[in-house]
C-alpha cells in the first residue's frame, strides 16, 4: 500500500470520498485567488 503520510490517515478515516473534496477545495482557493488578483487589477485602472 502507498504511504501517503496524512493523506493516508484521512483516506482511512473518510474513505475515497476525500479526495474529490480536496480537489474541490483546492480548485476553489484556487479561484478565490485568481478573483482577487484581478480585482485588485481593476482598481489600479
Amino acid at each position: 500500500m502507498l504511504q501517503l503520510g496524512p493523506v493516508d490517515g484521512l483516506i482511512e478515516t473518510f474513505g475515497p470520498f476525500a479526495i474529490p473534496v480536496l480537489l474541490f477545495a483546492a480548485g476553489f482557493v484556487g479561484y478565490l485567488v485568481l478573483v482577487a488578483l484581478g480585482r485588485t487589477g481593476r482598481d489600479g485602472d
